[in-house]
């Protein structure tokens, strides 16, 4: 009898924890996906449209867990609870990222998005919704009755739209042509591949609650989703604001003459064969500079051997020699001399940091800021706060 008195006390209050902890998830979800959403719209530059509707993907996913948030708890009831359940947000999600997707990609042109035939499946499920709140008798059994049949289509629906989104990134080489160069687009293969342990997660909630009508199943969907509100919104906005701006500053640079972007003390010597030496490495220097090639990340030793058709010995040997760096600091002293020029220009102000290093030839932040640093004594941000 004791050992029963103190098991009961104990459930209640484990069970009070849990909904607690679950509603408090939701509810940091919601927030910093109305903070991104209220970001987005308030921001006077102009948006992308792929940022657009990766918004609208961050607000559908708000509106879920507003829906789910406020019908867990009770908070509301009668007819301001039934408009909230009116509306299957969710049923948006995925065709919206596709949607934004064959933007971001530059290939909205060659694939279709479904996006006309989304909203009127969506409005639709509105209206049935609707017209069980407002005709049927027995609306609580009805209504329950039609949520499975429809979370079954929407999830064959939102299946059919996520193969073609794993078909368009990881099978479809044409299709990432336009973006390769300038996103590797690894941030959205990480969500894909998270978005389908989240569908198969789905699915198998979907099933069971057909069968069981155990509600908490759905519980660590919630909290999946307040988790992808904060990743896709970071993410996808940090990524995709990169990624146009290297579009925008890749096509000024490549509209301008090549400039002599620094020059190389070297000593006169009288020997013929340094003077052949230091001819060639003005050679080399000259075809760097006029032809952008230490814009190029993966730009080596090796390639410009063969570009040259002189040996990687030679072009080591005279690189060093002449210019006091051995190959790899010499093309990033280039690529810093060309960022130390875009972070000073009004031209290229309104671009990130990050953007400029990368199109100058850096293949990531972290190598950006350390060579940089090493040739600057500071960092690029604090460079182009103090010019």
């Amino acid at each position: 009898m004791f050992k029963k008195l103190i098991f009961k006390p104990l459930t209640v209050f484990e069970t009070m924890n849990y909904d607690i902890i679950i509603r408090l998830i939701i509810l940091i979800g919601i927030v910093q996906g109305f903070v991104f959403n209220a970001f987005v719209f308030l921001n006077r530059k102009k948006i992308n449209i792929s940022i657009k509707y990766l918004n609208i993907v961050v607000l559908c996913l708000s509106l879920n867990n507003i829906r789910e948030f406020v019908y867990d708890g009770n908070y509301l009831s009668g007819v301001i609870l039934y408009i909230y359940l009116a509306v299957p947000w969710h049923f948006l999600i995925v065709p919206f990222f596709y949607v934004f997707l064959i933007y971001y990609l530059k290939i909205k042109d060659e694939y279709p998005n479904y996006l006309k035939f989304t909203l009127l499946i969506f409005g639709i499920e509105i209206l049935i919704r609707i017209g069980l709140m407002l005709f049927s008798k027995d609306f609580e059994l009805r209504f329950s009755e039609y949520i499975i049949m429809e979370e079954i289509c929407n999830a064959v629906y939102a299946v059919f739209i996520f193969y073609h989104i794993i078909r368009l990134v990881f099978f479809d080489k044409n299709a990432l042509s336009k973006i390769a160069s300038f996103d590797d687009i690894q941030w959205v293969k990480i969500i894909l591949k998270v978005g389908v342990g989240i569908m198969v997660l789905w699915i198998i909630t979907v099933v069971i609650y057909y069968f069981t009508r155990e509600a908490w199943l759905y519980d660590p969907l919630k909290i999946i989703y307040s988790i992808l509100i904060y990743w896709l919104g970071y993410q996808g906005l940090i990524n995709s604001k990169t990624t146009n701006d290297r579009i925008h500053i890749r096509r000024q640079i490549e509209n301008r003459e090549p400039n002599t972007l620094f020059v190389i003390s070297v000593e006169k010597q009288n020997d013929k064969l340094e003077e052949k030496h230091r001819a060639d490495f003005e050679t080399i220097k000259n075809y760097v500079v006029n032809n952008k090639r230490f814009l190029d990340p993966v730009f080596s030793l090796d390639l410009l051997s063969e570009e040259l058709n002189i040996s990687n010995s030679h072009l080591s040997k005279v690189i060093n020699t002449y210019s006091a760096y051995n190959f790899s600091d010499f093309i990033n002293s280039l690529r810093v001399q060309q960022a130390k020029k875009l972070l000073l220009s009004d031209e290229f102000k309104q671009y990130t940091i990050v953007a400029i290093g990368l199109e100058c030839g850096f293949n990531s932040k972290s190598t950006f800021y350390a060579a940089f640093k090493k040739f600057t004594s500071e960092t690029p941000t604090s460079y182009r706060s103090r010019f």
